[in-house]
């Protein structure tokens, strides 16, 4: 298995925006990644977590430079904060075996 994920946790200092918001956001972002599929689920009142699928790291690491950016401009408007970031490959997912 070639994809690749990438993790990261957010805090947000006036609460986690609704699922509402949060999935126009991803509508607006859609056409713009090479993602397969991002995940955000809520930890508790202030702080998210992500999950995003690509099929290589070569694809994940492509948009590197673009979820900097879009992350940076988000920080400015919204006030929250990335305070972890991972990835790495794949090594299984349950939908595909």
């Amino acid at each position: 298995m070639a994809k690749y994920a990438v993790h990261t946790k957010w805090e947000w200092p006036n609460g986690v925006p609704s699922a509402d918001t949060m999935q126009g956001w991803h509508r607006e972002f859609k056409s713009q990644t090479k993602a397969e599929d991002i995940i955000w689920f809520q930890i508790d009142e202030n702080t998210h977590q992500s999950v995003i699928i690509f099929s290589s790291e070569e694809d994940a690491k492509s948009e590197l430079e673009m979820r900097q950016k879009q992350r940076e401009q988000s920080i400015n408007e919204t006030g929250h904060k990335m305070v972890e970031e991972t990835m790495g490959p794949v090594l299984s997912i349950m939908s595909e075996v």
